[in-house]
């Protein structure tokens, strides 16, 4: 299971800095057809990069605590409830889970301009929510070796 983990990490890690650089890019050099297709790709990164981290989470739970969740905001939810998060946090993971389903649903343009508005903020929620994964599954494979050696 330590092998699922760690792929869900690096996979993570790969969407969360595709979906940064895309939000790095200055919109107001392209025209409006351009743009329009960079934010339409900033939104595809987004809910790309949310799939994964719940589903990261979930995996994560399961590895570290034996929590064994199924969907998205039961996984945030615990996520939360196990102290890896704070309640700040915590609503905007479920403020991300909602949007990302909204964009799944609907498309509707001045939502997608909303949401667009909430990119960096849920870009920062999910680099702190890597950082606590990397760092608890890293204590984690440690203590593991260290019982190994025993």
């Amino acid at each position: 299971m330590e092998g699922k983990l760690n792929r869900k990490i690096t996979q993570l890690k790969a969407s969360v800095c595709n979906l940064e650089g895309s939000l790095s890019i200055e919109l107001g050099l392209f025209p409006e057809l351009v743009k329009d297709s960079i934010e339409s790709g900033q939104i595809q990164k987004f809910e790309i990069s949310s799939e994964l981290l719940w589903k990261t989470l979930k995996i994560f739970l399961y590895e570290i605590s034996g929590i064994d969740e199924k969907s998205p905001k039961s996984v945030i939810k615990s996520f939360f409830n196990s102290g890896y998060c704070s309640y700040e946090e915590y609503e905007m993971l479920m403020t991300m889970i909602n949007d990302r389903n909204s964009l799944s649903h609907v498309y509707n343009s001045e939502m997608m301009q909303s949401i667009r508005t909430r990119l960096s903020d849920f870009l920062i929620v999910m680099k702190k929510c890597l950082e606590t994964v990397e760092n608890a599954a890293a204590e984690k494979n440690a203590i593991d070796k260290y019982e190994e050696y025993r």
